[in-house]
């Protein structure tokens, strides 16, 4: 892995969008989490036909029982260091995934939220998502994740992703 990968990466447009199909602006992002969980929860097809949510360009996607990861924009802000109510989830597990974002979108405790995916990496592959001081307003942003994901599984650089490789 270069050194470039291991920067973290996002967009400047942090929409939501939730399975391909319905968008969010920013200021709705804890409905457009909520939006994600109950429809997979509940089984809805607008949901489950295609299990996954993106904030700009990081799209968190659900596989075989396992969430992953991956996006290819810079991010311009700087990650707030943890604090001692942030929730780290480090197993990758649907389950525990989902848990952890129903938590951070009702906790008002929780400011930050870091997604440590096993499956993308085992290292450092890691979504990371905080509550701004401005109601309405979130951060987020990807640490060692791939440019995107195909069916063969990530492709790490553009240049990859250009050639199908």
């Amino acid at each position: 892995m270069t050194t470039l990968l291991a920067q973290p990466t996002a967009r400047l447009y942090s929409g939501i969008q939730v399975s391909g199909y319905t968008n969010f602006p920013e200021s709705r992002w804890r409905e457009a989490i909520l939006f994600y969980l109950f429809g997979m929860w509940g089984n809805r097809e607008r949901v489950t036909y295609r299990p996954k949510i993106s904030f700009g360009d990081i799209t968190l996607r659900l596989g075989d029982g396992e969430y992953y990861a991956y996006g290819h924009e810079r991010v311009r802000e700087e990650i707030p260091p943890l604090d001692s109510d942030d929730l780290v989830e480090t197993s990758g597990k649907q389950t525990e995934v989902e848990v952890a974002l129903i938590r951070f979108v009702k906790d008002d405790r929780i400011k930050q939220l870091r997604l440590r995916l096993p499956s993308v990496s085992d290292d450092v592959a890691t979504l990371v998502l905080w509550k701004k001081t401005r109601r309405g307003e979130y951060g987020y942003a990807g640490i060692g994740l791939p440019y995107s994901w195909g069916t063969k599984g990530p492709w790490w650089t553009r240049e990859e992703f250009e050639r199908g490789l």
